[in-house]
């Protein structure tokens, strides 16, 4: 159904009149009558088949490890010292010594 083209491994995200974001693709066809190795870049929008791939694993790769870091809440907390009774608590981030 679909002729055979090879992708770059070049991709985009189109975003449609309703909000939807489409994945595009970039993928050398050969030419119509081309005559041994002619072919043409264009850009489609991505199938489901087309993220299995080798040129897109890294896209794969991109998304599982993003999605891991997002999710894992490993963002550092500043957290305050504990303070002395009595003692003049100084701002997080600021020298004892230095005076605003």
């Amino acid at each position: 159904m679909f002729s055979a083209g090879k992708l770059t491994g070049r991709f985009w995200f189109r975003r449609t009149w309703t909000g939807k974001l489409i994945l595009l693709v970039e993928e050398e066809k050969p030419r119509w009558f081309g005559r041994g190795t002619l072919t043409k870049s264009r850009w489609r929008d991505a199938r489901l088949l087309d993220l299995a791939e080798v040129p897109l694993r890294a896209l794969m790769t991109l998304e599982r490890t993003y999605r891991a870091d997002y999710a894992s809440g490993a963002t550092p907390q500043a957290v305050a010292p504990p303070v002395k009774r009595g003692a003049i608590p100084t701002p997080i981030g600021r020298a004892a010594s230095a005076r605003a």
